[in-house]
């Protein structure tokens, strides 16, 4: 073909790229950048997401309270039951976790206040739901009577309520239970102070956790072994605790989240269990209080 014969075949291309097929055509191409400009930014904020829900906490710290055999303060071999299970949970999960201890009123001022991040464990009460987040079960613990005079168990029901004085261990749950049954209540600061009250016949009877307590009886402290031999038991319920993340806290359903998968991770690994096998220790976490 020469030349001169393609003029007419150009000129007539030439009509498909007019001032209009350029605006249309640019138009089209304008939409559809945008478009998959929006497709990627999407995808990358989803990734983004999912990998700040992972990785958002690298070190948690929650604030525990003396409760041996759970929690055991000053112990870095045997830290207590309570404290390896969460340890090992938040490690499946990639996350150190740090657990000062302190009284159990000033754990719990910090984890309300947001100033840890949690409480390593407690009882579900519902004026706590305005501060805190409950984890699935850790486990239960037994609620027993205490008392130098056995017989003062069958008349705990019987009797006016008013006219038994039962020792509590200040800010547990079980003051409020014991409370609002109308017992003459007094307060002890610790489980010593309880044995300490019974066996000078100052109360008629102590209301603990049978965790802390029969730890005490059987291991005593520094000052030696309390005359256990003196103190009967009345086991009178079994209730669940959680641990309880504040609501303060940097995006607090995310680190439930991520505590609540660790829990399930080592309870089907079976580490849960041989966790409180080594410290001779079984709960029941079918049903699944503390403080």
């Amino acid at each position: 073909m020469q030349l001169i014969d393609m003029i007419p075949f150009f000129q007539k291309k030439k009509d498909h790229f007019s001032p209009a097929w350029i605006r249309k055509s640019a138009a089209i191409f304008s939409a559809l950048m945008i478009m998959f400009m929006n497709t990627l930014i999407g995808a990358a904020t989803a990734e983004n997401s999912l990998g700040s829900s992972v990785t958002e906490h690298k070190t948690v710290t929650l604030a525990c309270n003396p409760f041996p055999a759970a929690m055991i303060a000053d112990n870095n071999i045997m830290p207590g039951f309570d404290v390896e299970i969460l340890r090992a949970a938040f490690a499946t999960r990639n996350i150190t976790l740090l657990t000062p201890f302190y009284p159990w009123k000033r754990a719990y001022f910090l984890a309300s206040a947001g100033h840890v991040d949690g409480l390593c464990s407690c009882s579900y009460l519902p004026e706590r739901n305005v501060d805190f987040l409950f984890s699935d079960v850790l486990g239960n613990v037994q609620v027993a009577f205490y008392s130098t005079h056995e017989h003062l168990f069958d008349l705990i029901d019987k009797e006016d309520a008013s006219k038994m004085t039962i020792g509590v261990v200040n800010g547990y749950s079980l003051e409020t239970f014991a409370r609002n049954d109308k017992f003459d209540v007094v307060i002890a600061n610790s489980e010593k102070m309880l044995v300490n009250l019974l066996i000078s016949n100052r109360i008629d009877a102590a209301l603990s956790f049978s965790v802390p307590m029969d730890y005490y009886l059987l291991n005593g402290d520094e000052d030696g072994t309390p005359d256990a031999d003196k103190i009967k038991t009345k086991v009178i319920d079994r209730n669940p605790y959680y641990s309880c993340i504040s609501r303060k806290t940097k995006k607090p359903d995310i680190l439930l989240n991520q505590l609540n998968m660790g829990l399930k991770t080592i309870r089907q690994s079976g580490l849960y269990d041989s966790i409180l096998a080594k410290y001779q220790t079984r709960l029941d976490t079918s049903e699944a209080l503390q403080e």
